[in-house]
């Protein structure tokens, strides 16, 4: 959760349970306001005993709420009016009190920076009262202020919403929302209001009467900015060097491929003619004997003859 939400949030609790203390019509708690630290370091200051506030605290009149340069807090009084400190300043709630549903309210700054929002439902006799060494302001119901007192005791009034009456050195300046008034210091009479930009609380005090939630915000829709693309290179080709060798007798070899890369692009170069022709040797074939021809067989007058010449033993004549 961010610090806008977990302030709006600590503001609302610590408004609902002021307003349920006075409710209970205690006498007490109608002299009281809740004192919420928003951030370290806030102390409080009662009868010469500072203490750190780490918790929400109920305040009387007569209390001192300080920071130092990295606290921040919320004063809630009975109606939902608020004063928010930011980093050092010092704040004196020098009277609180409700009577028949008007808040009466009197606050002494003797430093820094306080924005002060006062509830609508303030009735015709309530009033809130703003002090400061140099000034004195009146804060009516629905509006709003920024008050800044330095160290030398100069006091800047922003009007934030409505009008606030601010006085000094017996000159009483009515200041519209929008602009300032400036008193130098002690004895000084405010300046004519002009137009001022508005300084930012550090938190956004939701509504005494009514909590409005504010509209989801759009994200904002950013359209990618097209990266340039590089213009494409030309590809690089080896080209051989001119044979000077008597050119050789052309084998039939399959073709072969390979890939020359340059930046991105890829280009299939043809490198067959670069390899060397294999030489095609035909070999010398061997001549074959002749066949010899069977022997023929020798015939004579008895026929043919298988071992010697003459007749057949059995034909030879006895004598």
């Amino acid at each position: 959760m961010g610090v806008v939400a977990r302030v709006g949030v600590s503001v609302a609790l610590c408004a609902a349970i002021v307003l349920s203390l006075f409710a209970a019509g205690s006498g007490a708690s109608a002299q009281s306001a809740l004192l919420d630290a928003l951030s370290s370091r806030v102390t409080l200051a009662r009868g010469g005993v500072v203490d750190l506030v780490t918790v929400e605290r109920v305040i009387h009149s007569g209390d001192t709420v300080a920071t130092d340069e990295t606290g921040n807090a919320v004063i809630t009084y009975p109606d939902g009016s608020t004063a928010v400190l930011a980093e050092n300043s010092e704040l004196t709630v020098e009277f609180v009190r409700t009577t028949a549903g008007d808040t009466v309210v009197r606050m002494q700054q003797t430093l820094g920076r306080v924005w002060y929002a006062v509830a609508r439902t303030l009735g015709s006799g309530g009033r809130y009262e703003v002090r400061s060494p140099g000034m004195a302001s009146v804060i009516r119901a629905g509006s709003g202020s920024y008050v800044a007192v330095t160290d030398t005791g100069a006091t800047t009034v922003v009007a934030t919403e409505g009008t606030v009456e601010t006085s000094a050195g017996g000159t009483v300046v009515a200041v519209p929302a929008g602009a300032s008034t400036t008193v130098a210091g002690p004895g000084s009479t405010p300046a004519p209001p002009e137009l001022a930009p508005v300084p930012a609380a550090p938190w956004v005090a939701p509504s005494p009467q009514v909590a409005q939630t504010a509209p989801p915000t759009q994200p904002a829709i950013s359209t990618p900015t097209p990266t340039p693309t590089a213009a494409p290179t030309a590809p690089i080709v080896f080209e051989p060097p001119t044979a000077t060798l008597p050119p050789l007798p052309v084998a039939a070899t399959p073709k072969s491929t390979t890939t020359v890369v340059s930046g991105a692009t890829a280009t299939l170069v043809d490198v067959s003619r670069f390899v060397a022709p294999v030489r095609q040797v035909t070999p010398t074939p061997t001549p074959r004997a002749a066949p010899t021809p069977a022997p023929t067989r020798q015939k004579d007058r008895f026929g043919p003859r298988k071992d010697a010449p003459g007749p057949p033993p059995d034909k030879l004549r006895k004598d």
